[in-house]
C-alpha cells in the first residue's frame, strides 16, 4: 500500500542525515521513502494505526537504511561507500574473532562479497539488513556467526579424522573423474569460448588472483582503481563466464538443467582432475578488434609482487 502523509513527512529528514553521513549513494528521496515503507509494512504485522508504524519507524537506524538502499540498489556509489565505511571495521572484527594466523583480509573481502551476492530467496544478503540495529552491530553478528561455523566445520572434520568410516574423498574423486570423461572436453570448449570473449585486463585480473594468488587490494593497488570495485568487477566477470558456458551448455550440446548443473559441478568438486582453467586463460587469443576500437595499451605481463616492491 501507498505510504501515508504522516510517515511521507519525516521522509526528507532521514534522507537528509543519510546523505550528510555516507554522501551521495544514488538514489532518490522517492526510492528511499518506498524502501523504509516496504520494511515497515513487512514488520508492524499489518497494523494501520499511524501510532504503531510511526513508533516503529523512530526506532529504525534510517541512517544506515539508506546506506542499505544504495547499495540493494546496486548503486556504485553505495557500495564504495560501504567498502570506505566498514571494510576496516569487518577486518578487525575478523582479527579478533578468529585465531592467529589467519588472512584476515581474505575472509574480510569474502564478507563483503557474500552481502553482494543473493541468498537462496534470490535477494542481496544486503537486504536481509532491516534497520533494527546498527548497520555495524548486524555485520558483527554476521562475522561471529560466521566464525563459530568455521570452528564447528574444523572441529567436526577433525573429529571425524580420528573415526573408522569409509574413505568419502575416495568416493568423490572416482565420481568427479567419471564426470571429468563424461563432460570435460565440453566443458573445455564451453569455458575456452566465454574466455574468448572477455578483455585483456580481465584475464589479467583472474591471472592474478588465481594464479599469483593475489588479495583484492593487491590487484587494485596495480591497477590504480579501489578495491571495492575490483570485487564488483571479478563478480560480474566471474557471472559472465559462467552464464556464457551455461548458454553454450544448453543451446550447442543439448544439456538439461541437471546435466549443466553436474558438469560445472565438476571443476569445483576436482578442479585437478577437470579443466586447466589457468592454461586456459594464457592460451585463449586476444578478442579481434573491431573497426573504430582503439588499439589495446601495450603492457607486458609483470609480475605484481615485482610492481608492488616486493
Amino acid at each position: 500500500m501507498p505510504a501515508p502523509p504522516y510517515f511521507v513527512a519525516i521522509v526528507p529528514e532521514s534522507f537528509a542525515a543519510g546523505h550528510a553521513y555516507y554522501g551521495d549513494v544514488g538514489i532518490t528521496q522517492e526510492l528511499f521513502g518506498d524502501y523504509i515503507w516496504d520494511i515497515i509494512c513487512r514488520h508492524v504485522n499489518g497494523s494501520s494505526e499511524e501510532y504503531t508504524q510511526m513508533d516503529f519507524a523512530r526506532r529504525l537506524y534510517l541512517r544506515d537504511l539508506y546506506l542499505a538502499c544504495g547499495c540493494v540498489d546496486k548503486q556504485e556509489r553505495a557500495w564504495t561507500a560501504f567498502d570506505a565505511r566498514y571494510r576496516r571495521f569487518i577486518t578487525d572484527l575478523v582479527r579478533f574473532c578468529y585465531r592467529h594466523g589467519t588472512d584476515n583480509e581474505e575472509i574480510a573481502d569474502s564478507v563483503l562479497v557474500s552481502l553482494f551476492l543473493n541468498d537462496r530467496s534470490g535477494r542481496q544478503r544486503i537486504a536481509s539488513y532491516d534497520g533494527r540495529s546498527s548497520l555495524a552491530t548486524w555485520l558483527r553478528v554476521i562475522v561471529t556467526n560466521r566464525a563459530i561455523n568455521d570452528r564447528n566445520e574444523r572441529k567436526l572434520a577433525t573429529d571425524e579424522g580420528v573415526v573408522d568410516v569409509p574413505d568419502g574423498r575416495a568416493l568423490i574423486n572416482l565420481e568427479s573423474s567419471l564426470r571429468a570423461q563424461r563432460y570435460g572436453s565440453i566443458l573445455t570448449e564451453s569455458l575456452a569460448e566465454a574466455l574468448g570473449e572477455i578483455t585483456e585486463k580481465e584475464r589479467l585480473m583472474l591471472l592474478w588472483r588465481y594464479e599469483q594468488n593475489l588479495q583484492l587490494g593487491q590487484i587494485a593497488r596495480l591497477m590504480g582503481i579501489h578495491q571495492a570495485n575490483v570485487t564488483r568487477q571479478m563478480l560480474r566477470l566471474q557471472t559472465k563466464l559462467r552464464e556464457t558456458v551455461v548458454q553454450r551448455l544448453a543451446m550447442q550440446y543439448r544439456l538439461s538443467r541437471s546435466a549443466i548443473e553436474e558438469c560445472l559441478a565438476e571443476v569445483v568438486d576436482n578442479p585437478q582432475l577437470s579443466i586447466p582453467l589457468m592454461a586456459l586463460i594464457k592460451a585463449v587469443p586476444k578478442p579481434a578488434a573491431r573497426a573504430g576500437d582503439a588499439p589495446p595499451p601495450r603492457e607486458p605481463f609483470r609480475s605484481p609482487r615485482a610492481a608492488d616492491g616486493y
